[in-house]
């Protein structure tokens, strides 16, 4: 079964050369069931070092090394990309009013929908909180905003059928890769932080005037 790069688990093989060929004693073979467990005992810490453990998903660590690979190979290769840095709307209110047990459940809901709506080549992650990242391979700013308007409205249709006394919804920001401005991971998330932040910003002074015109 394909891992998505979401869901990314690190693999290696342990390789044991000798010049002879020789049959192995029972003590060797302990030996190499010994080396094979402490091989495996790293590999797992690895991979939880680098997942959410409440979503399953990347957490910022693993983002941002997956994330690099991702933009130096488009780099290479002349590849466009673009990355959407994503915050959940009035998410504290959900903790405040429901609790924080059905808090986490809107992120793993929100995070299983992110799952189902994007493609296998994208990388999404749980950058900590509310905040999260997707990051589009061969994409230009044009067809990940059209993505993240798919998923807007895939969340849209979720809320409705799961009718929790709440509905889920986002604030994003969307940053095409520029080689030659974002030397790094950290460069791109910054400038898609502050195109979130300017959505948000809209987003509140729209529901301002509409609650001050309703009041009238």
């Amino acid at each position: 079964m394909p891992v998505k790069f979401s869901e990314w688990k690190q693999t290696g093989t342990l390789c044991i050369i000798d010049q002879e060929p020789r049959n192995l004693t029972d003590e060797d073979l302990d030996t190499l069931k010994d080396l094979a467990s402490m091989v495996e005992r790293e590999l797992e810490a690895v991979q939880l070092a680098t997942l959410d453990e409440l979503t399953n998903i990347s957490n910022r660590r693993g983002f941002m090394a997956l994330a690099q690979h991702s933009l130096n190979l488009c780099t290479r290769q002349d590849i466009p990309a673009s990355l959407a840095f994503v915050d959940l709307n009035k998410f504290k209110p959900i903790n405040d009013t429901h609790g924080h047990s059905e808090g986490d459940k809107a992120l793993i809901a929100f995070t299983e929908q992110m799952k189902n709506a994007f493609r296998e080549t994208d990388l999404f992650a749980r950058l900590g909180g509310d905040e999260f990242v997707v990051l589009f391979s061969n994409s230009s700013k044009v067809s990940a905003t059209d993505a993240m308007k798919r998923f807007s409205k895939s969340l849209e249709e979720y809320n409705q059928k799961a009718n929790r006394g709440y509905d889920i919804s986002f604030s994003y920001g969307i940053v095409e890769f520029d080689p030659d401005k974002h030397h790094s991971v950290d460069a791109l998330l910054t400038d898609g932080d502050a195109l979130m932040y300017e959505c948000k910003q809209q987003r509140k002074n729209l529901e301002d005037k509409q609650l001050s015109a309703s009041s009238r």
